[in-house]
């Protein structure tokens, strides 16, 4: 039988495809996109959690609050590099984070690591694989294009391993409904607040970006896939043993942009081929743990 984790994470797959790609499309603000992101959170989270209760770890909200500081820079970040680099190309240059993850992840639970010690052809084919995603991001440094825009990302994909597990130590301090919709609200109320005060300083004109006609229109199209997303995703998270594999499937987002920028007229000059082989170098320590 298939896991309920599954399929959570494949529908965070399209409707991840589909923000990103409006993003692209529309040109719109990362500010704006980031903000309506959360704003629509929020309003999804308070009705809930006035039913469900809140979480009552204190680690909880201490975990989130790490989390909430990641992603926002990296939100805005990485929407700022979809406009400049396209959609399609960074979502096969993320699972670089996602790899990291999974060899981050047993230093957190160390009893993960002596399973795959006991079943050898298993812990070869880990092996494999990691060496087969390190040698694809060698080659792409042999693209100018594919370069370019790793340069631009590498930050975050190097944060996002720690928000993860933030994200995944966050959810299992609290039950099931508690922890994903604790932790979407929280997050995202919190980055509203880093938001405010980082605007204030540094970004005097994020309020006509964020209210105006086009940052209205991309926020509301993006911020409403992305949080459908981000949803499926942290359920997921909740369902599985280790985060690594809720992310493998979730980036399945990779071959939904691919399509979509096919169908577009957006061109991509980038190494497909490379970056290809980190998704699928991912995608086979999902299938290996699933087997």
């Amino acid at each position: 039988m298939i896991p309920a984790w599954f399929f959570l994470s494949l529908g965070a797959s399209v409707c991840a495809a589909l923000g990103m790609y409006m993003h692209q499309r529309l040109g719109g603000s990362n500010v704006a996109s980031a903000v309506w992101l959360k704003i629509f959170a929020v309003m999804i989270a308070v009705p809930v959690l006035s039913q469900v209760g809140l979480p009552q770890e204190p680690m909880f909200y201490v975990l989130t609050a790490g989390a909430a500081i990641i992603w926002c820079f990296n939100d805005l970040i990485y929407f700022e590099a979809v406009k400049n680099h396209g959609a399609s190309l960074l979502a096969r240059l993320s699972p670089l984070g996602i790899i990291l993850g999974f060899v981050a992840w047993f230093a957190v639970k160390p009893a993960l690591l002596g399973q795959y010690l006991e079943d050898i052809p298993r812990f070869v084919g880990v092996c494999t694989t990691l060496l087969l995603a390190v040698g694809c991001a060698v080659w792409l440094k042999r693209c100018p294009v594919s370069w370019a825009a790793l340069k631009a990302v590498w930050p975050i994909i190097l944060a996002a391993v720690i928000g993860i597990m933030f994200v995944k130590a966050a959810v299992d301090y609290a039950p099931r409904d508690q922890g994903v919709f604790g932790y979407v609200g929280f997050e995202a109320g919190l980055m509203l607040i880093f938001y405010l005060v980082y605007f204030s300083f540094k970004r005097r004109t994020a309020a006509r970006e964020i209210f105006g006609k086009d940052g209205l229109r991309t926020g509301m199209i993006v911020g409403g896939f992305l949080v459908g997303s981000v949803i499926l995703r942290t359920y997921a998270q909740k369902n599985v043993d280790h985060p690594a594999f809720v992310n493998m499937i979730a980036m399945l987002d990779v071959i939904w942009l691919i399509v979509l920028t096919r169908l577009s007229s957006w061109k991509d000059d980038s190494n497909k081929i490379a970056g290809l082989g980190i998704v699928i170098a991912a995608l086979a320590l999902a299938f290996l743990k699933i087997r």
